[in-house]
């Protein structure tokens, strides 16, 4: 059975946490969406996953090319050339020349050329993986950093606003007091309260001021631009129903895993290639072409012509070629190994990110509605107190009770939006496009983030799997 919140409890928690209301939007501006495709663009980490792609690309184009095509070998000399004869012939010393072409063009090497490509094809695969890793990474680290950023800002609101209530009851006890009617030791506790609020002020500051710092730094921009940026519109995200349905999406999509899985199969190819230059001969036909001139004691021009198939088998009398085969045995089976471990991590991730959304969802809930209720004692307190039924205490202990419900059911509201874009992001669906604005003037709703099941009726995750998946 799917867990449904009450509509309108979160309504009030996307009214908490919806970035925009601590930072007014203006009319036409640039949303989160467009923000991270330009980072996607220029950002260091995607260009240098992208050099790296490039430069696997060109070496597979030239593992390909100096394999398959023909290999042209062009050589020339000028010399002088001295015979001495022990027969009859008088001795030379003529002035030699000669130039030498050759085309030489594989024609059998057992799949070893094949297994090469092969090879690069499967590292061309890993650096692929690498960039959308680096990319799904950016693009968490942007939408969690502007957030965040949201968050210390509206924190720091509340804050502020618990220092002024507080100096405010403090000053109005103050002043019953000088008339007779109040307490010194309810001034006092006023001013104890106080002190306790500004310190909160001044931590919520210091995160506020840490956000702007790492947003700075993800976005390459100033804080004061990206806070302008239009909020992404949480109803886009979609999750799956079950955490078994989230571990096969991971272990399809997720580019960590990809990228061991196509070291694998690199490494299969790189064994095959060893097994076959160790083992086998290759076969190349070759055109020789040559120009003599006074060449080996014989006078005047001579030309060769010839076309020959020729096999060549270098050997190493050592077995050189069987200790290359057991380190592309033991690469492989490292290769294996660091699959199986990166299946274990992401199953974590992905449970991890689950249980997260999952509490994250049961907080902002509960902290919500103790919110609420908070808000309504301290109207009902101060009306009371007013008539001498509450002391300052209770009104001060209420107000302080609000600001943390406030801020913690906000952080917790938060909290959702950041667990569900990990999630993503932990099964390898995470991308720009989630991150479109919705309706402008519309609060956002929280629905689309509140169809899984309950722990109760969660089914039980599937075995591990504790081999690498076989290659299809």
């Amino acid at each position: 059975m799917a867990l449904r919140l009450k509509a309108l409890s979160w309504w009030r928690i996307g009214i908490l946490v919806l970035p925009g209301v601590a930072f007014p939007l203006e009319v036409g501006a640039e949303t989160l969406r467009e923000a991270v495709e330009a980072l996607l663009q220029r950002h260091d980490r995607i260009l240098a996953a992208k050099s790296d792609l490039e430069a696997v690309g060109e070496r597979k184009d030239q593992v390909f090319r100096s394999t398959f095509l023909p290999n042209l070998t062009v050589s020339t000399h000028v010399g002088e050339d001295r015979n001495s004869n022990r027969t009859t012939q008088p001795d030379t010393n003529m002035i030699s020349r000669e130039m030498d072409v050759a085309v030489k063009q594989l024609l059998f090497d057992f799949g070893k050329g094949m297994a090469d490509v092969e090879v690069q094809d499967n590292q061309q695969r890993q650096m692929r993986a690498a960039l959308d890793n680096v990319s799904q990474t950016l693009i968490l680290d942007a939408v969690s950093s502007y957030l965040n950023l949201d968050r210390a800002a509206k924190v720091l609101e509340f804050a502020k606003k618990s220092v002024s209530n507080i100096r405010h009851q403090g000053e109005v006890e103050s002043a019953r007091v000088t008339l007779g009617k109040g307490y010194s030791t309810d001034v006092l506790q006023a001013k104890a309260q106080l002190a306790g609020a500004e310190a909160r002020q001044v931590q919520s500051r210091g995160m506020l001021l840490r956000a702007e710092t790492h947003s700075r730094t993800v976005f390459l921009r100033e804080p004061v631009e990206v806070t302008r940026l239009v909020p992404p519109d949480p109803t886009l995200v979609v999750l799956p129903k079950s955490m078994d349905d989230a571990l096969a999406a991971a272990v399809a999509n997720n580019p960590q895993l990809r990228q061991l899985a196509a070291a694998v199969d690199g490494l299969e190819a790189a064994r095959r290639s060893a097994k076959i230059s160790g083992f086998l001969p290759a076969v190349n036909g070759v055109w020789e072409y040559k120009v003599k001139n006074n060449v080996a004691a014989i006078e005047g021009f001579e030309r060769e012509n010839f076309v020959k198939a020729e096999m060549s088998f270098p050997f190493n009398l050592g077995l050189a070629s069987v200790s290359a085969v057991r380190a592309a045995d033991r690469d492989l089976d490292a290769a294996k190994n660091r699959y199986n471990d990166m299946l274990l991590n992401v199953h974590e991730a992905v449970r991890t990110s689950w249980h997260n959304l999952e509490t994250s969802r049961e907080n902002a809930e509960l902290l919500t509605t103790q919110a609420t209720l908070a808000e309504k004692f301290v109207e009902l307190a101060k009306e009371e107190r007013a008539l001498d039924k509450r002391t300052l205490l209770d009104v001060l202990n209420g107000e302080t009770a609000l600001i943390n419900a406030q801020s913690d059911a906000l952080s917790a509201a938060t909290e959702v939006q950041i667990a569900s874009y990990s999630m993503l992001q932990a099964m390898g669906s995470l991308n720009a496009e989630i991150l479109s604005p919705g309706t402008p003037g519309k609060a956002k709703s929280f629905q689309a983030l509140n169809d899984s099941p309950k722990k109760e009726d969660m089914p039980v995750p599937a075995k591990e799997q504790k081999n690498v998946r076989k290659k299809k």
